[in-house]
């Protein structure tokens, strides 16, 4: 059943008293979004939740924890740190290591029980010896990726059926899955998808005339898992769209889905401007008659971009506050719309979720191309000394700051 998200702002940005910009991740809006993409994959379909880049920038333990307790079947990382990361956290679902692995990291991932890509024959070989001198009491658990287009990582297609005999051949390993990655799921012509896909199909077929059993296939993305319901097979893995973020403008997220991370502030001060006055390094913003300003305890060391510089706005009591002159390391200042009244200590929305909750404040996918970029690097360049407050039920249940994690509830 797919969990109903709550306003979880409400009252938090208030009780809050550590420092004044925070974003709060919202643990039941993150739990909504997997069971609708559970709803949307239906039944016979696992779905994989993609965490890598410290759950892309929201936290990889917490997250990691609320979309196995909501369905998800297993973990994706992208290194072996990432994976142990959420083993020392004692979660014990099922992680796939999408990246290169080095030899001085397989001891590690070997200890971990974390499953890896292997692309080819020599790196089979040498983890199943580093398996067979280590204590595991089970196989490595792998999964064969094919390179169907992208050219980065992955075995060749005229390679496959020989890496799958000798990856079966190794009592050491256990083949899990057979996988490719998608270069264009998010482009409008679909064309290279399919071409992409017709060359993993015809692996698999080569694979099953060979007699090899393949558990688990998985081609789909955030965007494929979203637009091409016919290449789900029987796994999908999900990482931006599971953060209520797009994968691309053109695709849309499911009614029942919205944006897991919002961000906010409290003004640090409130100013006159004069005609003339000029706001911030170089002096780029000049005001154009008596204007009122507000600045925000917020810069690009945070993670909001410095391309925001006069483009971004946020919300001050539901109304749009532009930002005006250039966003600093440490502070950008904003336009007080004209009439409000505000004062030091006033809550202002920097990211909102698209919802009457937040106001008129972009989300983080608003914000991207104004900054240049794309809401995936919005997301994971949220930088460590912004707290994150996690939220359930309404109520903080951890916090993740510069002191560290701490569980509350």
């Amino acid at each position: 059943m797919t969990a109903e998200p709550v306003n979880a702002s409400h009252d938090v940005t208030a009780a809050w008293k550590g420092r004044s910009a925070f974003a709060i991740v919202d643990l039941d809006a993150l739990a909504a979004n997997v069971g609708a993409i559970r709803d949307h994959v239906g039944p016979d379909v696992q779905v994989m939740a993609v965490v890598k880049g410290n759950g892309y920038g929201h936290g990889a333990v917490p997250i990691a924890r609320a979309a196995v307790n909501a369905g998800a079947a297993s973990l994706g990382v992208a290194t072996v740190d990432e994976g142990a990361q959420l083993r020392r956290a004692g979660i014990e679902t099922p992680i796939l290591v999408f990246g290169a692995v080095g030899r001085h990291e397989r001891p590690q991932a070997i200890g971990h029980r974390l499953g890896l890509v292997v692309t080819n024959e020599d790196f089979a070989k040498a983890l199943a010896a580093d398996a067979a001198s280590s204590l595991a009491k089970e196989p490595v658990s792998v999964h064969v990726k094919i390179d169907t287009g992208m050219r980065r990582f992955g075995a060749t297609s005229a390679n496959v059926p020989s890496l799958v005999r000798t990856i079966t051949s190794l009592e050491k390993l256990r083949l899990d899955g057979v996988m490719t990655h998608l270069a264009c799921a998010d482009a409008e012509d679909p064309a290279l998808v399919t071409d992409q896909v017709a060359v993993f199909d015809r692996c698999l077929a080569e694979l099953e005339r060979a007699g090899l059993d393949v558990p688990a296939q998985h081609v789909a993305n955030s965007a494929a898992t979203l637009r091409f319901p016919e290449y789900h097979r029987n796994m999908v893995r999900v990482g931006i769209a599971m953060y209520g973020l797009v994968p691309d403008v053109a695709i849309p997220l499911p009614a029942a889905m919205k944006p897991v991370i919002t961000i906010h502030g409290r003004v640090a001060r409130v100013f006159d401007l004069s005609p003339e006055d000029l706001v911030g390094y170089g002096g780029t913003y000049r005001s154009n008659g008596n204007e009122r300003a507000a600045l925000v305890p917020i810069g690009y060391a945070d993670g909001y971009r410095r391309g925001l510089s006069s483009r971004g706005w946020m919300s001050i009591q539901g109304q749009r506050a532009e930002v005006i002159g250039r966003v600093s390391m440490d502070q950008t200042v904003v336009r007080v719309p004209d009439g409000l009244v505000i004062r030091a200590g006033e809550s202002v929305v920097i990211a909102g979720d698209g919802t009457p909750a937040t106001g008129v404040a972009p989300t983080l996918d608003d914000l991207a191309p104004l900054a240049g970029t794309i809401g995936y690097e919005m997301a994971t360049g949220l930088a460590p000394r912004l707290p994150r407050l996690y939220v359930r039920g309404g109520e903080v249940v951890a916090i993740a700051d510069l002191h560290g994690h701490r569980e509350l509830k």
